[in-house]
């Protein structure tokens, strides 16, 4: 879930999710911000946390290995 808060696990900023939301609609010229495209970008970003996480951002993060789920 995407708020303005941080504190619980698996829950971004505002601020990650913003700015798909305007990269998509400056790409589509459009005029305005629709709940659709809200729930658009939101639904992406779900997506995005369930795929594997590249080797890359692993060995950025000293090898840990990220998982979408609870933190327990």
């Amino acid at each position: 879930m995407a708020t303005g808060r941080s504190d619980y696990p698996n829950q971004i900023n505002n601020v990650l999710g913003f700015p798909f939301i305007f990269r998509g609609a400056l790409d589509v010229r459009a005029t305005k911000i629709t709940e659709g495209m809200k729930m658009a970008a939101a639904k992406s970003l779900a997506a995005l946390a369930r795929e594997s996480v590249p080797d890359v951002v692993k060995r950025a993060y000293d090898g840990k290995d990220f998982s979408f789920g609870r933190i327990i």
